[in-house]
């Protein structure tokens, strides 16, 4: 009789810890519907203010597709802000309708730290203030924007970090397109800069910024102007007709990869004070004034498997012409203790030298590169190895370090790829020129080698790149904050995808919390009868 009395107990001890444990759930993840708040036509700024201040964290803030004219709106907790194309004429007037001037800065829409995760999307900002937006919180998304003017930019990020800036056009502003300040993790995509009268981005004092599939182009300064910055990204970007197209100083672990970086007004890529191992590959730089600058201190630094080929020379700049039209140049600031990697790149075609050096530093070495018979020459104080061409068997073109083969090939785009890739990396091609002579520390580098071979974009090689020089530290230490699924435990990669469906739950007021429920419910309902009939 005890034992039934103690089993009858446990069913109840059982069925109320259950109750207790599906009330938990449901708590936990019920979802939260969030209010979708509507702005008229004919709203004023104080108004629309009035309704962002009375909502709550998560609501939606739906703008009609209209104009709303002198506008200088607070965010000051989580908000989806939605414009389908809306026009907001912001307004430079300190104090406007009341609200505080951040520091001395008038803006169209201030995000606050206590706005963390809030998004700005689909809005047309003309902007007579000092910035059309200013981001001072975490995890803002901003998509699909067209922002113009500003008078000392058009996106200020200031203490931010983990935020987005998605397909936005950004120009004509007074100063910088992009202001990036003490911040970190900011991403910058498929947007285009352009117009501005500074640099289109400025990254000043700031940590793994990203900047991807973008274009960057007609800014009066640099393209992409970085400070006192560790660890960036510059990727995949077309960067044209800038002053200096990516301009360094005082900066550690810049990735700058598969770039077109062509037709800037001085340098395609200017290293000033110290650069310190910055990793420039793949890119493809092109008739710029001068092709890479070294202007300072150079350590560790790693240039590799470019294409810079066609540099012009001009007098349109604050330098002799006889200064321009190089593909590398050593600039009049180049620290001669440097250290750096320059090999495997074809320099072609530059109006000047492949290579030059300064007539007051010593001879400078740099390694293996390619310069084709173009009767591109390289200055007599660069000690230099010159790569020749031979057209093998197989049909590919083997690139020669004097008799000894470098296991690498030339690509009918004039690129350099490792032979060890499975395939032909590219067609070669048709007539090369097969000349087994090679140069060594000399003031020519005319050297047989291929002709008509044709133009092409070769950005998509990274990854051969990756086999060579060790690059792996590099681009690791520049992701920091991406974890890998293999370093997880069972339990912890469990627990992130319930994580992951339950915020998408919430966010999306599905179902699925429901299900859940009646899911736990049925487990606990089945366990119970199990136990009743023992």
């Amino acid at each position: 009789m005890d034992k039934f009395k103690k089993i009858k107990k446990n069913r109840i001890k059982y069925l109320c810890l259950s109750i207790l444990f599906i009330i938990s759930i449901f708590v936990f993840i019920s979802p939260n519907y969030s209010a979708t708040i509507k702005i008229e036509h004919n709203a004023t700024n104080q108004e629309i203010q009035s309704l962002i201040d009375s909502a709550k964290s998560g609501d939606i803030i739906q703008f009609k597709n209209s104009t709303y004219n002198e506008i200088s709106l607070i965010i000051n907790k989580k908000l989806t802000l939605k414009g389908n194309g809306t026009t907001i004429i912001t307004n430079n007037s300190k104090g406007n309708n009341g609200n505080a001037n951040i520091g001395d800065n008038t803006f169209g829409f201030y995000f606050t730290k206590s706005a963390l995760g809030s998004q700005l999307i689909g809005f047309n900002i003309i902007s007579n203030s000092d910035y059309a937006v200013i981001v001072n919180s975490s995890s803002l998304t901003m998509n699909s924007n067209i922002i113009s003017g500003g008078q000392k930019g058009g996106v200020l990020f200031n203490n931010s970090k983990d935020s987005k800036i998605n397909n936005n056009n950004i120009s004509n502003s007074k100063s910088y397109g992009i202001n990036i300040i003490n911040s970190k993790n900011i991403n910058i995509t498929s947007s285009n800069i352009k117009n501005n009268n500074d640099s289109g981005i400025l990254i000043y004092k700031s940590l793994y910024v990203s900047i991807f599939n973008s274009s960057i182009f007609n800014n009066l300064k640099h393209g992409i102007e970085l400070i006192l910055s560790n660890n960036t990204k510059i990727i995949k970007n077309k960067i044209e007709n800038n002053y200096d197209g990516i301009f360094l100083s005082n900066t550690k672990l810049a990735n700058i990869t598969d770039n077109l970086i062509n037709n800037n007004k001085r340098n395609g890529i200017n290293l000033n004070d110290r650069t310190e191992k910055s990793y420039i590959v793949n890119n493809t730089i092109s008739k710029n004034a001068n092709g890479i600058q070294l202007n300072g201190k150079s350590v560790n630094d790693i240039i590799k498997f470019n294409l810079i080929k066609e540099q012009k020379q001009t007098a349109d700049t604050d330098v002799d012409m006889f200064e321009t039209g190089n593909g590398i140049v050593i600039g009049d600031n180049y620290d001669p203790s440097s250290s750096f990697t320059i090999e495997y790149n074809s320099i072609l075609n530059n109006e000047n030298f492949g290579i030059k050096n300064k007539p007051q530093f010593d001879e400078v070495s740099v390694g293996a590169n390619y310069f084709g018979d173009s009767g591109n020459h390289i200055c007599p104080r660069i000690l230099a190895s010159i790569l020749t061409a031979k057209l093998s068997a197989s049909g590919e073109v083997h690139l020669f370090d004097g008799k000894k083969q470098t296991g690498y090939v030339i690509g009918a785009d004039q690129r350099i790829y490792s032979a060890k890739k499975t395939g032909t990396p590219s067609k070669p091609p048709s007539k090369p020129q097969n000349t087994g002579s090679n140069n060594i520390n000399t003031g020519s580098g005319s050297n047989g080698n291929l002709n008509n071979a044709s133009i092409q974009n070769g950005t998509n090689n990274a990854k051969t790149q990756n086999n060579t020089n060790n690059p792996k530290k590099t681009n690791t230490t520049t992701n920091q904050y991406s974890v890998g699924d293999s370093g997880k435990p069972l339990l912890s990669k469990a627990y992130e995808v319930i994580s992951n469906q339950i915020a998408k739950a919430m966010g999306e007021n599905s179902i699925l919390p429901y299900l859940i429920l009646i899911i736990i419910a049925g487990i606990f309902g089945l366990g119970y009868l199990k136990k009743r009939k023992i």
